[in-house]
Formats: structure tokens, C-alpha cells, sequence
């Protein structure tokens, strides 16, 4: 395994890429992987985090394999590294047909494969774990580093298994450089994630973690009042604001509303959300990357794997359910630094439907019952007295007591 990087890493860059510099640092990123091999990277949205992969991969002997949740940027970026920078790669995922992940299983076990990308859920499959367990991994990259914390705002106990596979792989190859990348972790999860990733040996995770400012982004906030109200401004920033836009909104109903009155005034808008099948999903993400369409009125089922960087605008529709899934989403917009808008459209009645969200997640009553009668058998008259079809926070003179 090729542990050095070359003297020159942007003549690198250049040669097979084509970029003229590095974005702010990406090149420190590189270079402290490569000392302390191994890295928790937390760059904001748009900096180029894929590159702090996909360079080493040129000049290591062994496999870089990429372990990643974002289906839609795993296909976008096997089609560019195989078809735009000449880098073969494949992926194993729930996206696929059984035949092309057998496909891909058969050319990285040919050697013929640099990069390989694989969803977490995968890990769980003994065959492919099995599998995976029988490659010459030099780099291990966790994308969406803080699923694997428990203080992350998207925890997914199956990146339980990432953990897993990397003491595996440490110690088949004591040199394995390890790899996490995020834009949202705050200190919290930073420290998990650093604990988890530590090695055997105590080799401690280094963190690099860049300013999440994002200086070619204006951001604004309109207020408006109703539904005909909040259309009418959205048709007049959809019609007036130049190149093409995400219009982010909180469900199903209201992105076909606004895609449908969008398009009965004439301007090229469709809607996006899981009510699609795959193959629809797949075709209209298709459209909107390949510039088919002004705009597209999607749920946050259009994920972070969507990176199509001359996004001119984000409009928020509705409020989001998070400052971080604002910052997620308003950072795909003017991911090729130039000047990019995002306008956040807020009505007052809005609250309602993240409201509806929060107590929907709570469990019911019952649903606490039936946990702690499996835990405890005898358990049933312990909850004799309690009522009501949800939990909610306790109250002190008529206020939510934290």
C-alpha cells in the first residue's frame, strides 16, 4: 500500500480532475489524513469533501470503500468518477438490481475497482459482510459521519455496524487511514464521534473542522399570511429569480400544490417525494440534474445525495423541522461558488405542521406498556393509573417544565 502522497498534490488534482487549486481546506484535510491517518473532516455544504477521498484513492495499492446513506449521491458519483475522471468505481446497494451488485462484487474482487460505495444498511448481510471482510481496504470512509452518534440528528443504529467493520479492517491492516466526513456536528456529537473512531491502539481521531460561512449565499425570510398568499409570492421569486431551484416543502400535499400551481402558470416546475416509485424517483432527479426543469417542489425525500452545483436558489415553502435540516438544505444551493439565494417563506400557521411532527414521534401510552411488560413480565398493574393516548412534557404553572 502507497502510504505517501505525491510531492505535488495539485498537480495531482489537476491532471485527473481538472481543477486549478483546492477550496479552502480541502489540502490541509489531505494532509493531516495522510500524517495522522485518521481524520473526522466537518466542512459546510458545497467545500468539496468527496475530493478528500477520491484523490487518495489515486495513489493508494489497496481499495478506498465509502460507506454512505445518500443513495442519489452514490449513483451520481460512481457515474462521474467512472465517466468524467476516468476512475473506475461501483457500489452495492438497496438501489440495485441483485445482478449489479453482483456486478460490482465481481469487479472489485477482479482488482478492477478504486472506489467502492456501499449503504450501511448493507453491513448487516452477512454475505456481504462476509465479503467486504475479504478485501485489501486502505482507506475507510464514514460519509454522514454523525448517523453513527447517538447525539446526531440523524442516529442509524445500523451505522452501529460501521464501528465494526473498521476494527475488522484495523486489524487485517494496521495502516487502514480512516476517513469521516460531515457538515453537522456539533461538539457533542464531534466527541462520540471521535471516541467511536478512536483506534485500538488509542491512535486518537484528528478533527479539522473548517467555518460553516458560506459567503456567496444570501439568505432571506419573507413573511406571508395564507396559502394564496404564500403561492402567489412563490410564483414571483420562482419567475424572476434566474437558473433553476429547490422549493423545499414540509409534505407530500404541499409540494404538489405548489408544483401544480406553478405549472397552471406556465413556468416548468415538478413535484418530488417517497409517495414515487424508485424508477420515477430516479427519472425525475434525472431531469432536474440534467437542467429539464426550472424547478422542483420536493420533501426532504430529495436528500443530501442531490449535488448538482449551479442550484441558483432554495426556497423553504414551509418551515423546516430544523435549524440543521435548514442548513443541510439551504447548502445546496451555489455549490459552484457563485452568487446563490435562499429565501425561507414564513407563514405563522406554519408551526402547526412541524407541531404535528414532534407529537406524532412521541410513543403512545400503550406503546410504553407493551416495552416494559416484555422487560419486566409482571409489570402490568405498575401503570394502573396512567391515561391519555400520548405522553407529553410535564407542565409547572402551565408551562412545559425542560
Amino acid at each position: 500500500m502507497i502510504q505517501s502522497p505525491p510531492a505535488d498534490m495539485s498537480a495531482v488534482l489537476h491532471k485527473h480532475f481538472g481543477f486549478e487549486a483546492f477550496r479552502p481546506g480541502q489540502e490541509k484535510a489531505l494532509q493531516t489524513l495522510m500524517r495522522e491517518r485518521r481524520l473526522l473532516s466537518i466542512q459546510p455544504t458545497g467545500y468539496g469533501k468527496s475530493l478528500l477521498y477520491q484523490l487518495p484513492s489515486l495513489w493508494m495499492d489497496g481499495l478506498t470503500l465509502v460507506i454512505s446513506p445518500l443513495l442519489a449521491l452514490m449513483r451520481d458519483q460512481i457515474r462521474q468518477l467512472n465517466e468524467r475522471f476516468s476512475i473506475p468505481a461501483a457500489g452495492i446497494n438497496s438501489d440495485q438490481t441483485e445482478e449489479e451488485n453482483e456486478t460490482a462484487k465481481r469487479l472489485v474482487s477482479e482488482g478492477r475497482i478504486r472506489i467502492l460505495f456501499i449503504a450501511p444498511e448493507k453491513l448487516d448481510n452477512l454475505e456481504i459482510y462476509e465479503f467486504l471482510a475479504g478485501l485489501n481496504v486502505c482507506l475507510l470512509v464514514v460519509d454522514e459521519a454523525h448517523c453513527i452518534s447517538t447525539w446526531g440528528h440523524d442516529f442509524r443504529p445500523s451505522y452501529r455496524q460501521i464501528v465494526e467493520a473498521v476494527r475488522h479492517f484495523e486489524r487485517k491492516n494496521p495502516g487502514l487511514f480512516v476517513l469521516g466526513l460531515t457538515a453537522t456536528a456539533n461538539h457533542r456529537t464531534e466527541e462520540d464521534i471521535a471516541r467511536q473512531l478512536t483506534g485500538p491502539d488509542g491512535h486518537a481521531l484528528s478533527v479539522l473542522r473548517i467555518s460553516m460561512d458560506r459567503p456567496n449565499l444570501s439568505l432571506s425570510v419573507i413573511r406571508v399570511n395564507g396559502a394564496a398568499h404564500k403561492l402567489a409570492v412563490l410564483e414571483k421569486l420562482v419567475a424572476h429569480t434566474e437558473g433553476t431551484g429547490i422549493l423545499y416543502c414540509a409534505t407530500r400535499e404541499s409540494a404538489e400544490m405548489a408544483a401544480g400551481y406553478l405549472a397552471e402558470k406556465k413556468l416548468d416546475v415538478i413535484a418530488y417525494h417517497a409517495g414515487y416509485d424508485p424508477e420515477q424517483k430516479r427519472q425525475l432527479q434525472h431531469e432536474f440534474m440534467q437542467g429539464s426543469h426550472k424547478a422542483v417542489a420536493a420533501t426532504n425525500a430529495l436528500g443530501m445525495g442531490i449535488d448538482k452545483p449551479d442550484i441558483r436558489f432554495i426556497v423553504h415553502v414551509d418551515v423546516p423541522g430544523s435549524i440543521t435540516a435548514y442548513y443541510q438544505e439551504v447548502g445546496r444551493a451555489g455549490r459552484d461558488w457563485l452568487p446563490a439565494r435562499g429565501i425561507l417563506l414564513f407563514d405563522e400557521s406554519d408551526r402547526k405542521i412541524q407541531d404535528h411532527f414532534i407529537r406524532s414521534a412521541l410513543p403512545t401510552i400503550d406503546d410504553f406498556r407493551k416495552i416494559y411488560g416484555a422487560v419486566k413480565p409482571d409489570s402490568q398493574n405498575l401503570l394502573p393509573t396512567l391515561g391519555g393516548s400520548r405522553c407529553t412534557p410535564a407542565r409547572e404553572n402551565g408551562s412545559p417544565r425542560i
